[in-house]
Order: structure tokens, then C-alpha cells, then sequence
């Protein structure tokens, strides 16, 4: 649950009511005059009324104002945000598996450090959630749709291969269609999910990452992104050449700051399982709008209450 927000905050305009109740309530103590009245014996005091003290004299009105205060910001109609428990969260893990991902600079190589690190963040997910694969090279495909299905989830990943090329863009895009498809077709709002998107390299063909960053953005999807590897790490082309792959953490990170996710730098297969349990817990769901206008309209009408049964004892009458 987030923090009260007021939906329809014009309303608040009306505060000026009880501090205008205020105001008269100072303005009539002051004008009340000042009477002298002469008495030819000391034994009539002992009839005379003992003015009420001060707290007797602002309590009942200090009720009246806190319960129109509570009722003004009941018309402004307060509400929070709620984890709707009814839905399952939809979880779209992008993985990578260019080239690169065979360098063996984390051992016994990329790719199987990532697959095995994935297949863990699968066992530990939360029961309720709803887990799609899309693996990217030159092109991205999803390989299994958003699902509860364990098991076929770890197939899947257990079978990835590296190819040639790195499609960052187009692996986000997949992964949105992915959440997307997961989504009752009749609310749109359902598609909120959240992409965990692991990769050694920087993008090489497709759709540019920030075109692809910001259409995740505005559908409500964060993107969490992994640079995979070290700098040290290299691999050996099809014509025979060894190159240097090392992850490109600054595009990762524009990513996920376009994206409202978070992004992280794995070098070792410990820091890896790591930032997937932390990831874990930061599963995008969707939420519920809930109005709180009950509670402080519960309160006026209880401090209103006080107000006429500290008036009716104290000064027989009740306000």
C-alpha cells in the first residue's frame, strides 16, 4: 500500500470554512463586554456561576473544527494504491544469447552461468507469478509464452545456444508483446509486468534500445537490466579472430533509467544468483485505486459527537 493521494484535490478549497469558524470564535470572545455589576453583600457570591476555564471554553469548538476538517479532505476523496492479490504478476526474462556469451571469462562461460542463474530465479519465484522467455541474438523470439508451468520454463532455458549479433531493441519489444499476451485483452491496465533483460554486448542491429526503452515506459513496464561479464572477456569469431567482448554497462544503464527499472553489473556467477534474488522482490504487479473517503467522514462524524457531549455536559446545550 502507497501513500494517500486525493483525487479530487480542488476540493480542499472548502478548509476555508473551519478556519473561518475559527476566526468568528476568536473575534466573538474578544467582543464580548465587560460588565460591572455592584453588589451591597459578599454573601451573593456564593450563588454566582464560576466562569467555565479555557479548555472548557475551546474544546467543543476545537471538535466542530478538526470534525470539518476530516470532512472537507472526505470530499476530496483520499485514496491509495493497493497490490491487487487477485492477479498474477508477468515476469518477461530477456536473455542474451549472442556470440559472446560463449567467452568463458566466467566459467565455465557466459551463457551457462546465465542459464543456471535464470533457472534459479524460476525455483525461487513467487508461486503467483507468471514467467516468459525471450532469447535474442541478431533477431528475438519468445520462446515460451508467460506461464506458471515451471518446468517447461527450465527446458527451455536449459536448451539456449548462443548465435551471432546483439538485438537488445528488439529483444524488449518481444518481451513487451510477451506481458502483453499474458493480459486479459478487455483491461489493458492488466499488462503491467516487469523485464529482467541480461546481455554482454551492445546492439547491433534492430530497433534502437531508447525507442524500445520508452515504449516499455509508457506501457507501465519497468525494464531491470544485467551487463554480463568482464572486461578481459573474449571470444573467437567464425573466421578464426579473437575479439574482446566486453559488456557495455552505460547502455544497459540508459536502459533502465528511460525504462524506471534498475540496472546492475555481474562479473562472477555469486553476484549473478545475487542480483536475481533481489530482483525477486521487485516484481512490477498491478494495483488498485481505493478510496478512503469512509474512514474520515467515520471521523467527523465521531468528533462531532464529542463536541455535543462535552457542550450538553458542560453548558447544557449541546453545541
Amino acid at each position: 500500500m502507497t501513500g494517500l493521494t486525493l483525487l479530487s484535490p480542488w476540493r480542499l478549497s472548502l478548509l476555508v470554512l473551519p478556519l473561518a469558524l475559527i476566526v468568528l470564535s476568536v473575534v466573538d470572545v474578544r467582543r464580548k463586554p465587560k460588565q460591572r455589576v455592584r453588589f451591597s453583600s459578599l454573601e451573593l457570591f456564593d450563588d454566582l456561576v464560576v466562569s467555565p476555564s479555557r479548555l472548557k471554553q475551546i474544546l467543543p469548538t476545537g471538535f466542530v473544527v478538526l470534525a470539518m476538517c476530516a470532512g472537507v479532505v472526505a470530499a476530496a476523496r483520499p485514496a491509495y494504491e493497493e497490490t491487487d492479490k487477485t492477479e498474477k504478476a508477468v515476469v518477461a526474462l530477456a536473455i542474451d544469447v549472442s556470440l559472446s556469451m560463449s567467452a568463458t571469462d566466467v566459467a565455465p562461460s557466459r551463457i551457462e552461468v546465465a542459464k543456471k542463474s535464470a533457472i534459479r530465479f524460476v525455483d525461487n519465484a513467487p508461486a503467483d507469478t507468471l514467467i516468459g522467455v525471450v532469447a535474442f541474438d541478431s533477431t528475438a523470439q519468445q520462446i515460451i509464452s508467460a506461464t506458471d508451468n515451471r518446468d517447461a520454463i527450465r527446458r527451455v532455458i536449459s536448451r539456449l545456444e548462443p548465435g551471432t549479433g546483439t538485438a537488445i531493441g528488439e529483444a524488449i519489444f518481444a518481451s513487451l508483446d510477451t506481458i502483453a499476451s499474458a493480459a486479459d485483452v478487455t483491461d489493458a491496465e492488466k499488462s503491467v509486468g516487469t523485464i529482467i533483460l541480461l546481455s554482454d554486448g551492445t546492439t547491433t542491429t534492430g530497433r534502437p534500445d531508447n525507442e524500445a526503452a520508452a515504449a516499455a515506459q509508457a506501457r507501465g513496464v519497468k525494464v531491470n537490466t544485467i551487463a554480463f561479464g568482464t572486461a578481459d572477456g573474449t571470444v573467437v569469431t567464425p573466421d578464426g579472430q579473437t575479439v574482446p567482448v566486453p559488456p557495455d554497462e552505460q547502455a544497459l544503464q540508459n536502459i533502465a533509467d528511460i525504462a524506471r527499472g534498475k540496472s546492475f553489473t555481474a562479473t562472477t556467477e555469486d553476484a549473478l544468483t545475487k542480483i536475481y534474488e533481489s530482483l525477486g522482490s521487485a516484481i512490477v504487479r498491478k494495483t488498485l485505486m481505493k478510496e478512503a473517503s469512509g474512514l474520515f467522514a467515520l471521523v467527523a462524524v465521531v468528533l462531532l459527537f464529542l463536541a455535543a457531549v462535552v457542550s450538553q455536559r458542560w453548558f447544557r446545550r449541546l453545541l
